[in-house]
């Protein structure tokens, strides 16, 4: 496989800072990191390669620390979520929970589509062993007890295989949301789910946020779309990673943070990146296909 010279050259950047003010050239350059060995860091062997591998394993550890930390312009996209859910969880006081988009990183903000300087209180939860709690035909509401995607067959409590799929909650209706079809539901499913109070998509049924997304190969893991300044603190921040020297460590973190200081902002602060946005890339219109897992 071909080598990523992007990814390469953030990994020679990180060299170069451990090797600032050295006489040596200690450090070895890489120009051969493939995609592959980006993936899986055990791919890559052989004699004197130790150095090498480390710097793969920890690229994509700190690039999302770095990611979760500034949270930066060119980093973001948009997604209107789909209908509310209901789980056989508490959710505090809030009044609605949403899925999160397949690829969800760290949230930025919810806000209002039609105005994006509007912004919702809300609140990113993580669940263990939830379950869909939907409300039936009978008006009770019904748990999800076998991960399926919803049809006329299985819909609680007129499809002829409905039990095979939920069991009854309460008897209730208002611990159940809307059964929809097509749907996947789910059953003992861990994850993080978007706690808010407030609609904020146009029409008036669903959350809008502004989020990070991540999936390994995904836009935001393709640094040729990286403002420089991204890119020098990326760099900093793995170097902080790879260095075995405490007291250096501890100044490139502290380099870093002053990075992460100037860098990082909300959406009411200057667009700085406004240039470097990937035209059609940071917009998502469409409502996500949320899958079984």
């Amino acid at each position: 496989m071909a080598a990523n010279p992007e990814k390469t050259e953030i990994i020679n950047m990180a060299i170069s800072v451990l090797r600032e003010g050295k006489t040596s050239s200690a450090g070895q350059f890489y120009d051969d990191i493939t995609d592959a060995e980006f993936a899986d860091y055990t791919t890559i062997t052989g004699s004197g390669t130790q150095g090498k591998q480390r710097a793969v394993f920890q690229y994509e550890k700190n690039f999302k620390e770095v990611l979760r930390d500034m949270k930066p312009e060119f980093a973001r996209q948009f997604a209107d979520l789909n209908e509310e859910i209901l789980i056989n969880k508490e959710i505090a006081n809030w009044l609605y929970l949403f899925e999160l988009p397949t690829d969800f990183f760290n949230i930025v903000a919810q806000v209002s589509e039609d105005d994006r300087t509007v912004k919702y209180d809300k609140q990113v939860m993580t669940f263990d062993s939830y379950a869909h709690v939907v409300v039936g035909t009978d008006n009770q509401s019904w748990k999800c007890k076998v991960a399926h995607t919803a049809a006329d067959a299985n819909k609680p409590t007129t499809g002829v295989d409905y039990l095979t799929n939920w069991e009854l909650f309460n008897t209730d209706p208002l611990f159940g949301a809307t059964w929809v079809s097509g749907w996947a539901y789910k059953t003992s499913q861990d994850g993080k789910l978007l706690a808010t109070s407030n609609y904020s998509n146009s029409d008036g049924d669903s959350a809008y946020i502004q989020y990070i997304p991540y999936v390994q190969a995904g836009i935001n893991d393709k640094p040729e779309f990286y403002p420089d300044e991204f890119k020098r603190a990326f760099a900093v921040r793995l170097a902080s990673a790879l260095t075995k020297d405490v007291e250096k460590q501890n100044g490139l973190l502290a380099r870093y943070n002053n990075y992460e200081k100037s860098q990082a902002f909300d959406t009411e602060d200057k667009d700085r990146f406004k240039g470097n946005i990937v035209p059609n890339q940071n917009i998502i219109t469409a409502r996500r296909t949320l899958v079984v897992k």
